[in-house]
């Protein structure tokens, strides 16, 4: 599966990802400073899930409507990266099968998932 990780994922998360095979674009390596808009057009024309903490781009794909492949948006409270790893491990078979065209909140205790309509 193919992933663009925004500036704010930490790097083991993307890490993380790359050892479960998955091909990831690191925006701090490559789009640092690019706006959400500009980061959201890259994952939807390279068909890369997006991957972040930022609740912004809820904004851009339900009230402006850009298109997107999908978002997974992590609301995780704990600061330990080993809680955090250990939560997205935990529920990862889970939801992998459901992220193309979807909205993924991961929480500390829920995982909602919700369908993106496409506007492109």
């Amino acid at each position: 599966m193919r992933f663009l990780a925004d500036e704010n994922i930490h790097g083991a998360f993307v890490e993380w990802l790359r050892s479960k095979g998955h091909d990831v674009l690191h925006a701090a390596e490559s789009l640092s400073g690019e706006p959400d808009e500009v980061v959201l057009e890259v994952a939807r024309s390279e068909k890369r899930i997006l991957v972040t903490d930022d609740k912004d781009f809820g904004e851009l794909v339900f009230h402006r409507r850009l298109a997107s492949q999908g978002i997974v948006l992590m609301r995780l409270s704990s600061p330990r990266m080993e809680e955090r790893l250990r939560r997205l491990a935990e529920v990862w078979s889970a939801i992998e099968a459901h992220l193309a065209g979807r909205f993924v909140v991961l929480g500390d205790k829920k995982v909602r998932i919700r369908p993106i309509t496409l506007a492109r």
